[in-house]
């Protein structure tokens, strides 16, 4: 090798041993938000309204599908003896009130949107004081989220999920 190779990885690594030694130095934790989430008091009762919400919206969906689906049914049955004029008039009908019906489905949706945003604003941020608090503590760089990083395998030792659910309570 001649002396400017030697030169060029003598330059390479005076360049890269900073950064190899901040590396050694970077330290990560992961969290497991989803468990703290559904396993806090706070997350159980916003399920509890979610569920109680989603229940009362879906009771009268629900009522107004199984009209619009007997009213269908009435009209096949009674589509063959009727003018032509009438069963024109009365598909109409029927495909304004399915449209109507899948409007208010989606008016639901949203409703439910705007609900869950609203319930998990304050536990997330509860939950991110937290997540800092114990990072600053225990000195780290970087906290994944064990379920949204798409992690496959964590060191057990990097998993902070039981620091942050004692500062999350």
């Amino acid at each position: 090798m001649g002396k400017l190779g030697i030169g060029l990885l003598l330059s390479l690594g005076l360049i890269f041993s900073p950064l190899w030694a901040a590396a050694a130095d970077f330290k990560v934790g992961v969290v497991d938000s989803t468990d703290i989430l559904t396993k806090s008091s706070e997350g159980k009762r916003m399920q509890e309204t979610l569920k109680r919400k989603s229940e009362e919206l879906g009771k009268t969906l629900q009522r107004q599908e199984q009209e619009i689906s007997r009213a269908m049914e009435d009209f096949r049955k009674q589509a063959g003896i009727m003018k032509d004029e009438a069963k024109k008039k009365r598909q109409q009908e029927l495909s304004k009130r399915a449209s109507d019906f899948q409007r208010r489905v989606q008016d639901a949706d949203k409703q439910m949107g705007v609900l869950e945003q609203k319930e998990m604003k304050p536990l997330l941020d509860k939950l991110e004081k937290a997540v800092n608090e114990v990072a600053k503590e225990n000195h780290l760089d970087m906290v994944l989220d064990k379920r949204r990083s798409g992690l496959l395998y964590i060191k057990p030792a990097l998993d902070i999920t039981d620091k942050v659910r004692s500062r999350f309570r």
